[in-house]
């Protein structure tokens, strides 16, 4: 074999190990570098500082975006329901260390987020085939949903005065309109014992509960629970006629700046109506009359732009550390809380430039003036 034959193979090796390595690097499943945790417990914020007669959709809080998929790693299981295409299969498999980057969009569980002052929490269900539980999902199985609607009725119990959302978003496979599919979710609710704190209605609309409804005068813990079902429910508000929540869908922090503002301008004209992620929904009221949420998150795009900025931030995570902080430094950003006063993050727990007591701080702030 000659020496040229022999530098080709070389370089053919070279360049085999630098894209098996940069493969590999690509798919190591660390989703986040170093977490910063805040040195504050805000288990009571809300009871410290509201007023019994506040509207509760007035209510500046801190929320938690595809929350509970803290516990997804390389062995959690796919979701083929919310998965896209490329995430299952063969391919899924050889990119399931850097998909797994992009989805996982908190670290901490239940307890913790809790602690951390969040009180909004934007719920994904999907049925675990094996373990034949209902889990929350985002691409990749995480928590038991059990699990985690009884450590909430926990904190409840033992913080009355303060109140939370659970916005059930997406619960893939089930039919809205069918009243089986929305008892079997309440059922997991009720066996959870959390339904004792939710409360619902018919007296007052969603627009005029005061925080001291909903929390009895600070004496009981409580829950708002949205929800999709079509099927009426003494513990479930309609989704449709109950939240604003519209998603930026970009990577691009100057975009997301721009769509903020155009989302508080619509709201603030009356333009803007809720359940706007409904395809179809007969529900539909002036926004200012329910929740308006704040989706502050990045998406990464399917672009080759895209997955180069991915790959170059690492994780959603990574990202979103960074995102929150220079994210409540805009100018604009008062303006966009007074509109959407709940304020969805990824990475909501995270403490790094001093996002979360900045935020907290801004939140109580805001709602005491």
């Amino acid at each position: 074999m000659n020496k040229t034959v022999m530098k080709i193979l070389r370089l053919i090796l070279l360049i085999f190990v630098i894209v098996l390595v940069f493969a590999l690097t690509l798919n190591l499943p660390i989703t986040n570098l170093v977490h910063r945790e805040t040195k504050n417990d805000y288990s009571n914020w809300m009871s410290e500082t509201l007023s019994l007669e506040q509207k509760i959709i007035d209510v500046a809080m801190l929320g938690a975006h595809d929350a509970f998929t803290n516990d997804m790693s390389l062995f959690s299981r796919t979701d083929l329901l919310s998965a896209d295409s490329i995430q299952t299969g063969l391919t899924g498999t050889l990119i399931k260390g850097f998909s797994l980057k992009q989805s996982k969009t908190q670290v901490s569980d239940v307890n913790t987020l809790l602690e951390a002052g969040v009180r909004y929490f934007d719920v994904r269900l999907s049925y675990h085939p094996t373990k034949e539980k209902w889990y929350t999902s985002h691409t990749y199985f995480s928590s038991d949903f059990t699990s985690v609607l009884s450590n909430t009725e926990e904190f409840l119990a033992d913080n009355p005065g303060e109140f939370i959302i659970f916005d059930l978003q997406h619960i893939y496979g089930v039919d809205y309109d069918d009243a089986d599919d929305m008892a079997e979710i309440l059922g997991l609710f009720d066996t959870s014992g959390i339904l004792e704190h939710a409360y619902w209605t018919e007296d007052k609309t969603l627009a005029d509960l005061t925080y001291g409804d909903v929390t009895e005068n600070k004496t009981v813990g409580g829950i708002i629970i949205l929800s999709k079902f079509t099927s009426l429910s003494s513990y479930f508000w309609q989704y449709g006629s109950s939240v604003r929540s519209a998603w930026p869908n970009s990577d691009s922090e100057t975009d997301i700046y721009d769509f903020l503002n155009a989302e508080a301008e619509a709201i603030e004209s009356g333009d803007a109506l809720t359940g706007n992620q409904m395809a179809n929904n007969p529900y539909a009221v002036d926004s200012r009359q329910g929740f308006r949420v704040m989706q502050a998150v990045m998406k990464m795009q399917m672009s080759g732009k895209g997955i180069v900025d991915a790959i170059r931030t690492w994780s959603l995570l990574e990202r979103a550390k960074d995102f929150n902080a220079n994210l409540i430094d805009q100018s604009d950003f008062p303006d966009w809380l007074s509109m959407m006063p709940i304020l969805m993050v990824d990475y909501s727990d995270s403490n790094a430039d001093e996002f979360l007591d900045e935020i907290m701080e801004i939140i109580i702030n805001f709602n005491q003036n």
